[in-house]
Order: structure tokens, then C-alpha cells, then sequence
């Protein structure tokens, strides 16, 4: 019964549309010309060529929103501000009928603000650009740390990075994509497999595992996390993130030298 009164309320929600108006006035201006099935294939052939031929990139649909985001290849550095960032106009979608039915169907509130989150944060890097947590909380009027934690779990739990400015320009400590990038080459992954299981190009993988690499030569060599980052001018943050993932697999590779050294000696 529940479910059924969440239906009952907010399902009409998902009728709010261009094709609801146009099989009305179909309906009403043209007169008879078939049934509701004939009605509604007119108006979805209607918006097929609407869409190929008449909406420019930046046209907004209901439940869609313009905002500024960071643009994706924008560099960062310690003390840029804002006004100095170079910025994309990007489309989001704020409403769409994904959420109607979260709605109806008794989803819980973090889940969807959490399917925001990450919509959101992915609509803006597709179409070039990147947001920071704070654009999110903004949005939808939620504190930065409540966004974080939000973020946090959904990743924890889903293991799929949010693609966002501290992530994707090494600002802060939401290094976590890096990270796996470069743990799973050291578990001997493919490029492709890396690349769909951090949810980035390979190009980006390739750039990150590289990195990693250089800091790896340069942290065996006896170098520390600072120096290291001199010389890659990469991040602090950044090179002990890649630090840790060296770390454990020469304690890994120590293991295993042991361990071959006692099999060897019990023969």
C-alpha cells in the first residue's frame, strides 16, 4: 500500500514533459487522426526530428539547469583563485524520471542525493568540464562535509570514483582514482579493464600509472615524499598517495623473497 500511495503521488510527475503537450494538442487542434498508440508514435516521431535537426548543444530541457563548471583542462596551482580558472557552460539535469520512480518506489533520501552527486559530477565531465563538491552543495543546499561523507560512502560502497576537481586536478585528498589506477597495474590489470573499473579513459590510466612509476623509481632510490615532489612537480598529496601503494607491495615483494628463500632452504 505504500508503494502504491507513492505511485499514486508522485508518478503523474513523470507527464510533465514536451511529449505530454504535444499529443494534447494533437489531440485537441487536429482532430481525429487514430487512437492514443497512433497519437503518441506522431508525437515520438515529432521529437526525433526536433531533436536532429532544430536543439542546439546548449538548449535546456525541463529538469535541466546551465551552470559553470571548471574546465578539464584547466591547471591547478596553490593560491589560483576562481576568477583566474578557465570556465565551460555545462547542462545538468536536475530532475529527470529516474528520480520520479527512486520516488516511487520508497528509495531512501542519501541513495538519491547520492545518484545526483554522481550524475551531476558526470554530466559535467562529459561535456568537458569538472565540479567542485561545493558547486554540489550549493545545488542542493547541503554543507561541503555533508557532500564529502556523501561522496565517501557511495564510493566505499559502489567502488567507482565521482569525478570532480579534487580528483581530477589533485586538489585535496580525494586522490582515490589515482590510486586505483595505479594498485590495479600493480595487480597486473589491462589498460581497458583499469580504465572501466576506475571510470576513466585509458589515456587517463596511462598518464596515472606513469606517474605512479616515476615516483616509484624516485622513492626506491632513496628519495623522500617532498623531493619527489619537486621533481615530478606533482602534488604532495598525490606522491604519498602513490607512496603507499609502493610501500605495500614491496612489503608484498619482500614477503614473497622470504618466503621462497625458507622453501628453498627446507629442500
Amino acid at each position: 500500500m505504500k508503494r502504491d500511495w507513492r505511485v499514486a503521488v508522485y508518478g503523474p510527475m513523470k507527464q510533465k514533459t514536451y511529449d505530454t503537450s504535444l499529443f494534447d494538442l494533437i489531440r485537441t487542434e487536429f482532430g481525429y487522426i487514430g487512437g492514443p498508440e497512433i497519437v503518441s508514435l506522431f508525437v515520438r516521431k515529432i521529437v526525433e526530428l526536433n531533436e536532429k535537426y532544430y536543439l542546439p548543444e546548449h538548449y535546456v530541457k525541463p529538469g535541466q539547469m546551465r551552470w559553470l563548471a571548471v574546465r578539464a583542462d584547466e591547471k591547478y596551482s596553490m593560491g589560483k583563485s576562481m576568477r583566474n580558472m578557465k570556465l565551460i557552460p555545462v547542462t545538468l539535469t536536475v530532475v529527470n524520471e529516474e528520480d520520479i520512480d527512486d520516488y516511487c518506489k520508497g528509495v531512501s533520501r542519501k541513495e538519491m542525493l547520492q545518484r545526483f552527486i554522481d550524475r551531476i559530477h558526470k554530466e559535467t565531465r562529459d561535456q568537458g568540464g569538472v565540479l567542485p563538491e561545493t558547486d554540489a552543495g550549493v545545488m542542493m543546499r547541503l554543507a561541503h562535509s555533508t557532500i564529502s561523507v556523501l561522496i565517501s560512502e557511495y564510493e566505499n560502497t559502489t567502488k567507482k570514483t565521482i569525478p570532480r576537481c579534487g580528483t581530477d586536478m589533485d586538489i585535496g585528498r580525494t586522490l582515490t582514482h589515482k590510486k586505483l589506477a595505479f594498485h590495479n597495474f600493480k595487480k597486473k590489470m589491462t589498460t581497458t579493464e583499469n580504465a572501466k573499473s576506475i571510470d576513466h579513459s585509458p589515456e587517463a590510466v596511462d598518464r596515472y600509472i606513469k606517474d605512479g612509476t616515476r615516483v616509484e623509481v624516485l622513492y626506491n632510490a632513496g628519495y623522500n615524499a617532498w623531493d619527489i615532489a619537486h621533481i615530478t612537480a606533482l602534488s604532495i598529496s598525490l606522491v604519498n598517495e602513490y607512496i603507499e601503494i609502493i610501500k605495500e607491495h614491496n612489503q608484498k615483494k619482500d614477503r614473497n623473497n622470504k618466503n621462497k628463500i625458507n622453501e628453498q632452504q627446507a629442500k
